[in-house]
């Protein structure tokens, strides 16, 4: 992609765009016309990731509006398409409208504006003009989204002395198939793409169904199904049970007679002909000899005490690189920059073959350490050990990795970042401002990479392959500490996944990644090896960067509490 066009586009979509802007912008879109139908197509999937991220309850509502999206994306195409070959100059009516010395072909890009300017602002008035409410929160995306992309339905957030019976082992943070899971030892916990979530521990045999349901063949889970997760139904050898808002434990012995305890909410089953609500605090149990269901002792831990007995720890010990910037305060050169784990070498400007925008090279050839600038509320050294100041102009510093991630093979990786950002300008005029943090190849550095940062809008973006983006509707809070957290699923077959979430400093960070995260990318492949970090800062704002963690687990980078 061109990134000049790139950057306007972006700005277009975002209404950061200004009048010279979009004159370079109609320029670009009346003189190539495959450039003019990739912004159809951009167009296109800016509409329907809007769609995708707001809380409609009529599928068959969605599955209109994305009819009627692509036919205005055929009719935009066509319409302009066919103007810019047909015509040589304006009608006289037009020429009214337009200075006679302005090409056609500039005059049918204003018209190419219009048309896309009209339908962005029917589009915007379609979703968001209505008299509902809708919370930002509610513009994430969610795992019910990307059910639809994928064949996984579930993911393992976390597990704890596991042993499978599988020939493939299991780690956290993978994403999961429908299919088995024969847990022979240990503690797991899978978080259904649905919203629900099921611990299982010791010998348990269970079959991933879809993003609301399973099967327990034996052994014992408890399942927690809660803020729209409700309807949830776990089969079982005697009767399917079906949650009504809950949280419930099973177990299922070897002979099948099964044990429903109801710590919370109300379980819907069937021991007989008709179906009989067991409410909170209750439990039974239900054997192939009788109709039946027989009272029996409730005496299942809960959910939380599950997970706090398998006792989640930090797991700083499984880090594959870190850069805390552990120096004295003050002017440090770049070939000293060799503090840290898992690199190549110290931090270093851009080489020639790795310049493109901008072309040339004007970072400080040093780095400026200080101390007790950033505001950290998270239980890391980060903000009294020494940081990262990036000045108010372009800084570009590579970093080569010593273990590469390689998005050709099947992997996960995890990486957090702190950042304090020194101002915030709202000012009509303000210069792009961006910070990056971009995983590239050294092989071949311009191909498909991996960007995690913001832009001129402050909202949360990922750029994955050759120019795709991915923008988050929620405008990042001022004046404090940020932490970025980001995951990359790689796929040596199919499609990988990126994830961004940025925190503030209120937040808190669980055991396990979260349910939700601001950015997910959509039909990404990238099979690049991806052995440099770029850290890029642009524009007039100085900010703060400290705390650089990158490992194979969300407790690898997350500096969460620990539960004594």
């Amino acid at each position: 992609m061109n990134p000049s066009f790139d950057q306007l586009w972006t700005d277009y979509l975002e209404g950061e765009l200004d009048g010279s802007g979009l004159i370079e912008l109609q320029e670009m879109l009346a003189a190539d016309t495959e450039l003019l139908k990739h912004a159809a197509n951009l167009f296109e999937e800016h509409r329907l990731l809007g769609l995708e991220l707001q809380p409609f309850d009529s599928d068959a509502f969605v599955q209109d509006t994305i009819r009627r999206i692509e036919d205005d994306q055929g009719t935009f195409l066509r319409s302009i398409t066919e103007k810019l070959r047909g015509a040589e100059q304006p009608s006289e009516r037009d020429s009214s409208l337009v200075r006679s010395t302005v090409s056609s072909k500039r005059w049918f890009s204003s018209i190419a504006i219009a048309v896309l300017t009209l339908l962005v602002s029917l589009s915007l008035q379609h979703w968001f003009g209505s008299s509902q409410v809708i919370d930002k929160t509610d513009l994430m995306s969610d795992n019910a989204t990307r059910s639809r992309l994928a064949n996984d339905i579930a993911t393992l957030i976390f597990e704890d002395g596991c042993e499978w019976s599988s020939e493939t082992a299991l780690h956290e943070g993978q994403r999961l198939p429908p299919g088995s899971l024969e847990l022979i030892t240990g503690t797991a916990v899978i978080r259904f793409d649905g919203g629900a979530e099921l611990v299982m521990t010791g010998e348990t045999s269970l079959v991933l169904s879809s993003t609301g349901s399973a099967k327990l063949n034996h052994g014992n889970v408890v399942i927690r199904a809660e803020d729209g997760a409700e309807g949830f139904e776990l089969a079982t050898p005697r009767c399917p049970l079906i949650d009504l808002g809950t949280e419930f434990a099973v177990r299922v012995g070897s002979s099948g007679d099964t044990e429903v305890h109801v710590l919370d909410g109300q379980v819907e089953y069937r021991n007989g002909k008709s179906p009989d609500i067991l409410t909170a605090g209750h439990a039974v149990r239900l054997s192939k000899t009788s109709d039946t269901a027989e009272a029996v002792e409730l005496d299942s831990p809960r959910f939380e005490e599950v997970v706090r007995r398998a006792n989640p720890r930090p797991q700083p010990e499984r880090m594959q690189a870190y850069e805390g910037f552990h120096y004295e305060p003050g002017i440090l050169p770049l070939e000293e920059t060799t503090k840290g784990i898992g690199w190549g070498g110290p931090w270093r400007l851009r080489t020639q073959e790795e310049r493109k925008v901008p072309d040339v090279e004007n970072s400080p050839e040093f780095f400026e350490i200080v101390h007790g600038l950033m505001n950290v509320t998270w239980p890391v050294p980060g903000g009294r050990l020494g940081m990262l100041m990036l000045p108010p102009s372009n800084s570009f510093y590579v970093r080569p990795l010593a273990k590469p991630v390689d998005l050709g093979k099947d992997g996960v990786t995890f990486f957090s970042l702190m950042v304090r950002e020194t101002e915030r300008r709202t000012d009509r005029k303000r210069p792009q401002e961006h910070l990056r943090l971009t995983f590239r190849a050294s092989e071949d550095y311009f191909s498909d990479s991996v960007s995690f940062g913001h832009g001129p809008g402050a909202r949360p973006r990922i750029q994955a392959g050759n120019g795709n983006q991915f923008t988050s509707p929620l405008v990042l809070p001022t004046e404090q500490t940020m932490l970025w957290i980001g995951k990359i699923i790689s796929r040596k077959e199919g499609k990988d996944e990126i994830y961004f979430r940025i925190y503030g400093e209120q937040d808190l960070l669980g055991y396990a990644e979260p349910s939700t995260w601001h950015v997910v990318t959509r039909g990404v492949d990238i099979s690049s090896r991806l052995d440099r970090l770029l850290l890029s800062s642009t524009g007039v704002t100085a900010r703060i960067v400290d705390e650089l963690r990158i490992g194979p687990t969300w407790r690898s980078v997350a500096p969460m509490r620990e539960e004594h």
